[in-house]
């Protein structure tokens, strides 16, 4: 646990790509260690890549679009496409897939509450 404030940079924090998702970098901004209730992440995703379809048994997910564009499907259901400023919430056990579908680098915050366990994720030297 943290006992004093902190400031960190993107840039200094260690990157990793999650199990079942392609072209994925991401930086965990708010840890465990901080706080019990949430993590959040920052991820960039390569244009054509993303989130395989999956869900998650208890946890919540919310996804804000900072760049790019994203289309998400729920379920079986046809993707939605999302811009900058869209917030997307997923409860759990909804199926969902996630994809960036423009030409550019997609940049998104996650929050996941509770914070997911360790799953083996992949790191990455930047």
């Amino acid at each position: 646990m943290i006992k004093n404030g902190q400031i960190r940079y993107l840039q200094d924090i260690k990157k990793y790509t999650p199990p079942d998702h392609t072209g994925t970098t991401n930086a965990r901004l708010i840890e465990k260690t901080f706080c019990e209730n949430f993590e959040m992440i920052h991820g960039t995703i390569e244009p054509g890549c993303g989130a395989h379809r999956h869900s998650h048994d208890v946890h919540s997910q919310v996804c804000y679009v900072l760049e790019g564009k994203m289309d998400v499907s729920f379920d079986d259901k046809s993707p939605i496409r999302c811009g900058p400023g869209a917030v997307v919430e997923i409860p759990p056990k909804v199926e969902h897939l996630i994809i960036n579908s423009g030409e550019k680098p997609l940049k998104i915050l996650v929050i996941y509450s509770p914070p997911l366990p360790p799953r083996g994720d992949i790191p990455i030297d930047c």
